[in-house]
C-alpha cells in the first residue's frame, strides 16, 4: 500500500510513513508524514505544546492588580 506524505505530497511506501493521530477543533486528524518531514513536524508539536503549558501556567498565577 503507498502513501502521500501531507506535507511534501511525495508517494511513499506504509513501512515508511509514519501515522500520527491527534484530536482538535475539526475532530480526529490523521496525518501521515515522511521520515524527512517527520523531525520538522515532531519539533512544531513539541513548540506548541511547550506553548499551551506555558499559557496555562499563566492563566493559573494570582494577579496583584
Amino acid at each position: 500500500m503507498k502513501y502521500i506524505c501531507n506535507k511534501c505530497s511525495n508517494v511513499f511506501q506504509a513501512d515508511d510513513i509514519t501515522m500520527h493521530y491527534s484530536t482538535g477543533t475539526k475532530g480526529v486528524e490523521i496525518n501521515a508524514i515522511c521520515p524527512s518531514c517527520l523531525e520538522k513536524y515532531r519539533g512544531k508539536r513539541i513548540r506548541e505544546t511547550k506553548q499551551k503549558e506555558d499559557e496555562n501556567e499563566r492563566n493559573k498565577m494570582i494577579r496583584k492588580w
